[in-house]
């Protein structure tokens, strides 16, 4: 699997030579990119490795590593047991990013 830049500058050199338009599935690709790469980022800053992280959610290492790379979309579930391994919270936004915003979670 490519590195994350590495898929980005690829997008990027297609989408420049008109060999690709863009398609909901490159944001989609995108999305799952993101989340992975700030996961591990909150990893690495907490000096945690994955098989802890992985043990400490109750997955597999080569799943959270899946994850990680964007190969990979977590259940929020799942998410919720890696955030409480990492010792973090994480806010998720879906929708329309020009929508009215709405948290379902207030009281």
């Amino acid at each position: 699997m490519a590195g994350h830049s590495t898929w980005k500058t690829l997008k990027s050199k297609r989408l420049l030579e008109g060999e690709a338009e863009e398609h909901p599935e490159y944001t989609r690709a995108v999305r799952d990119m993101d989340l992975g790469e700030r996961l591990r980022e909150v990893r690495v800053a907490r000096n945690l490795t994955q098989a802890e992280v992985a043990r400490r959610a109750g997955i597999s290492q080569p799943a959270l590593s899946r994850i990680e790379l964007g190969g990979g979309v977590p259940t929020l579930e799942m998410l919720e047991r890696i955030s409480r391994a990492i010792g973090v919270r994480f806010t998720i936004s879906v929708g329309d990013e020009e929508a009215e915003q709405i948290d379902l979670l207030a009281g």
